[in-house]
């Protein structure tokens, strides 16, 4: 049987007290102003709000860029290593793939569409190149690259349509994000 002070307690724990109910906020204290709070010195700034493809292009900026930084730098290995070779034909298409991955670094940098779709293309080129080769020896890391170059493709693909989507305005302007309270909104 419960008694009067069971009652007193269960009542509080619904909100209720003597007959009447009280509003609960999950987290917010009732009756006290919910201040923000900030540190010291810190300048409010007005801040548009970031649509969809601009928060997709602000954070695949970074993986496209560092994805064509390690395209370059592979590259150039191959390059220097068919110098030593005697075949010029193969040294001059390795040149000349070159020219994918720096495209991809000035384009994400930049935020630079037709820059972007020359990596795009290379790294398409790469794939086919990766996948035939899984294909001619069936090793296991061959297949492995094949498939992590899909999966660059995936993100570059993504990128570029995003990018496509954004107006050359607002391209140079989330070019200008400098300020950490406008970069915390998108991170």
């Amino acid at each position: 049987m419960m008694t009067p002070e069971d009652n007193r307690h269960s009542a509080a724990e619904r909100g209720e007290a003597m007959g009447e109910a009280l509003p609960v906020v999950q987290g917010t204290p009732i009756g006290v102003p919910a201040a923000p709070q900030r540190p010291m010195g810190a300048v409010l700034v007005a801040v548009t709000p970031l649509t969809l493809e601009e928060q997709v292009v602000l954070n695949y900026r970074t993986a496209v860029l560092c994805f064509s930084v390690l395209d370059f730098a592979t590259t150039l290995l191959n390059i220097i290593a068919g110098l030593a070779s005697t075949r010029d034909l193969v040294w001059f298409a390795l040149a000349i793939f070159i020219l994918g991955p720096l495209s991809g670094i000035l384009g994400a940098k930049h935020l630079n569409r037709s820059l972007v779709s020359v990596y795009f293309a290379f790294c398409i080129l790469k794939a086919v190149v990766e996948i035939a080769f899984a294909i001619y020896t069936l090793w296991l890391w061959n297949i492995i690259f094949a498939v992590v170059q899909l999966w660059i493709i995936k993100i570059v693909a993504t990128f570029l349509y995003a990018l496509g989507r954004i107006p050359l305005q607002r391209r140079s302007e989330l070019l200008d994000l400098k300020d950490v309270a406008v970069r915390m909104v998108y991170w």
